[in-house]
């Protein structure tokens, strides 16, 4: 007959209280959830208001001041997407009149997104009715173009009539045939409506 000593009834109580010290933690997280105070509740939808309150001012500030940089009778929108599937587009250059030329070179996603059927809006400027000469160069390349392939490049050169009524063009690259290059083709919105 063997006898126990207080020594050895110890061990079990300490392994039963580490292990309840551990599970403690998952307990606490098991436990139902308290109710919401209600004034705290009521604060943060206070907080949720103000925050759509303030995003509707600067969305009606940036409106005004559109319209005020670029009135409807002097604006001209540019704007540029793609049609062709897998082809992204690198860079843009436009041109009107003359004028300083604006630069933008496309990221990957951005070049996706144009593939969703969207559109960038390259410049926004101001130009006095009349007729005005539009010019674009860009690089294109496909998706799936291996670093050896050479990038597809072209040119739009053409003409748009101002109106006293904002202009909304496109640049948009399509092809005419599937073994034809890319190419930019132009659209008037107002025109086409």
């Amino acid at each position: 007959m063997r006898l126990h000593s207080p020594m050895t009834n110890r061990k079990p109580l300490r392994a039963c209280g580490l292990l309840a010290a551990a599970l403690l933690p998952i307990a606490a997280l098991a436990a139902p959830p308290q109710a919401a105070d209600p004034a705290a509740l009521a604060v943060d939808q206070n907080i949720q208001k103000l925050k759509e309150q303030s995003l509707d001012v600067i969305q009606q500030a940036q409106a005004v001041e559109q319209n005020f940089l670029y009135p409807d009778y002097n604006r001209v929108s540019i704007y540029v997407g793609v049609a062709i599937a897998g082809m992204y587009i690198k860079d843009i250059t436009v041109t009107v009149d003359g004028g300083k030329p604006v630069h933008h070179e496309y990221t990957t996603s951005e070049s996706y997104a144009l593939q969703e059927r969207g559109l960038h809006l390259v410049e926004r400027l101001n130009a006095p009715a009349g007729r005005h000469h539009l010019q674009a160069q860009f690089t294109a390349q496909y998706s799936d173009a291996r670093p050896s392939d050479p990038p597809f490049t072209g040119s739009y050169d053409g003409y748009f009539d101002k109106t006293q009524q904002p202009a909304e063009l496109e640049l948009s690259l399509r092809r005419s045939g599937y073994l034809t290059p890319p190419e930019l083709k132009f659209r008037d919105w107002r025109a086409a409506q």
